[in-house]
């Protein structure tokens, strides 16, 4: 059977995703009761734990892909719907949410301004507007393992993908700062959180990897089969670290911000 892109996904990210929904839940601090908004959902990690957490609450995942909607479906909780949409034009009136939230997608849109303002234009005045990025570039240590080695060991195409993927627009709490505070929202607040990303052997890892970005899993696909052998290599020896294939556990850093929306 092939994978779909959900079990790519969930393979990759929704296990850590789920993980750092928790924390970025007490981060963001919402009312336990009304209208909530989880914008990007995904397969829904974010949006669930909402649902447990605040289960008097009415809560709302929208995506842009039906396969991610039809996981996030198989555990949908009895106060979640789920519908699709894109980001940048929700499909809800003005002031239709008591929050917003959205986890790990705006460093993946073209115009992550646009899905900001769309999240304050549907949230009611006084209401909460958050979100998490992934540190790639300093907090994702199981991307770095491969991206250090293949750029060395696939120079200069492993270089550039290395800048590729750690080239976006918000590497900073200062610049999800400046982004909440461009877009009119005030007591802007932000936060580091880490969670650990704990791998059964090596093979787990290295799916993980391949399904993390569609970047990493081409690249690689593409490489001369010489050259991608010297390259998993590589990076099996970085995950070992002189020890015997297992359990390993690395940490992940996302950054966070939040804001009220103006009366």
């Amino acid at each position: 059977m092939n994978a779909t892109t959900a079990d790519i996904y969930e393979i990759a990210m929704g296990r850590w995703s789920r993980r750092l929904s928790r924390s970025f839940l007490d981060f963001v601090a919402a009312p336990s009761c009304g209208a909530l908004i989880d914008v990007g959902c995904g397969t829904g990690s974010l949006t669930l734990a909402a649902a447990t957490r605040y289960p008097k609450a009415r809560i709302v995942g929208v995506d842009l892909i039906p396969d991610y909607l039809s996981e996030a479906l198989l555990s949908a909780a009895e106060n979640v719907s789920f519908e699709t949409g894109d980001a940048s034009n929700l499909p809800f009136g003005d002031d239709s949410f008591d929050t917003a939230f959205s986890q790990l997608l705006l460093n993946d849109l073209e115009g992550p301004a646009g899905a900001v303002s769309e999240m304050v234009r549907v949230t009611k005045p006084g209401g909460r507007i958050a979100a998490s990025v992934w540190d790639r570039a300093g907090g994702l240590s199981f991307i770095r393992l491969f991206l250090d080695a293949a750029a060395v060991i696939a120079y200069p195409a492993g270089d550039e993908l290395r800048s590729r993927i750690f080239d976006i627009p918000y590497q900073s709490e200062d610049a999800l700062f400046d982004l909440w505070s461009d877009a009119g929202l005030r007591d802007v607040d932000t936060a580091t959180l880490s969670i650990r990303m704990d791998f059964l052997d090596f093979e787990d890892y290295w799916q993980s990897l391949l399904g993390a970005h569609s970047l990493i899993r081409d690249f690689f696909n593409d490489l001369d089969p010489e050259l991608a052998h010297q390259l998993r290599t590589a990076t099996e020896r970085s995950y070992l670290g002189g020890k015997d294939d297992g359990r390993r556990s690395l940490v992940a850093s996302a950054m966070v911000v939040r804001g009220i929306v103006g009366e």
